[in-house]
């Protein structure tokens, strides 16, 4: 059996923070692979450039690296994905592997509201990124439904990521801040935002 990593979110473009991550988790947790699940055209959130751009500049950045993937799973669909419509699909696909769904403390907090939240919990396997000040044991003892499925919980010893986010990427875009861009963007990814003028 192996051990896969899912990694989903909008890309919005993916940065070096997004690379970096990518390279610690699958030493830290002995992956075999990780993929990398980018949010289609359906999901609600303002400034979502298009699916095709993210999927490729997702491509573009991890195009050397043999055990990471890009998954188009969530491009396939015209439909509105719940966090479990997607976990079943992965669940469908890899069903002979140890699968571990990656997220931020900030998203673990919010679980216990989403739909079908229980039956999330308890199924699955969850690597969990430090992206807050709390402590993981105390987030997860100040909810009844989190310290349930506290088992299925593993903390990733990573310290926070390299301050670089997608909204400062788009907003130095915006501005035409060049030397900031830089710092941030994957310099192959942002020769493709430039050529296609995207987040102008």
């Amino acid at each position: 059996m192996k051990r896969y990593g899912f990694f989903g979110g909008s890309f919005n473009p993916p940065t070096k923070a997004h690379e970096e991550l990518a390279k610690e988790i699958m030493k830290e947790f002995n992956l075999d692979k990780l993929f990398f699940v980018p949010v289609g055209n359906t999901y609600q959130k303002n400034g979502l450039i298009d699916e095709k751009d993210r999927y490729r500049m997702l491509n573009i950045l991890f195009e050397e690296e043999e055990k990471i993937e890009v998954s188009d799973l969530e491009l396939q669909t015209k439909q509105i994905l719940k966090a479990i419509d997607v976990f079943s699909l992965i669940e469908e696909k890899y069903k002979h592997e140890e699968i571990f769904y990656i997220m931020g403390d900030d998203n673990l907090e919010k679980t216990p509201n989403w739909k079908s939240a229980e039956e999330l919990l308890k199924n699955h396997k969850f690597i969990i990124l430090k992206r807050n000040n709390k402590e993981l044991k105390e987030l997860i003892q100040n909810s009844n439904m989190l310290w349930k499925y506290k088992e299925n919980f593993y903390e990733s010893k990573m310290q926070k990521l390299i301050p670089y986010s997608s909204s400062q990427v788009r907003k130095a875009i915006q501005l035409g801040n060049t030397e900031e861009i830089e710092k941030m963007v994957n310099p192959k990814v942002y020769q493709y935002i430039t050529e296609r003028n995207l987040y102008q």
